[in-house]
């Protein structure tokens, strides 16, 4: 369904799966996981991107997956997580790591 001056509604099933998935692969319970569909305006940019932001007491890290949510899937985010941290950018996956002060 899409609303007037917005786009469609994202499954919120979908968006909990990603979330366990991303939790499982983390591995830290005391993790909080919060995915995001963002519009993007940089240059070279994918016009839509889901972001996948993980927040523990070790440290916070995001992810950027150059698809709108409806269209990441269980690969993508195995992707994401699993791209080495000197490795920050893949043609499909971009990763930030912003330690805790």
């Amino acid at each position: 369904m899409t609303l007037p001056g917005r786009g469609p509604t994202r499954d919120p099933g979908h968006v909990a799966r990603l979330k366990a998935v991303v939790a499982d692969l983390v591995d830290d319970v005391d993790t909080t996981v919060l995915v995001t569909e963002l519009a993007c305006s940089e240059p070279g940019c994918p016009p839509i991107e889901t972001v996948i932001a993980v927040l523990a007491d070790t440290g916070n890290v995001r992810y950027k997956i150059h698809k709108p949510v409806a269209e990441v899937d269980i690969d993508d985010v195995r992707a994401a997580v699993d791209t080495p941290s000197d490795r920050r950018c893949s043609p499909s996956v971009t990763k930030y790591i912003f330690p805790c002060a």
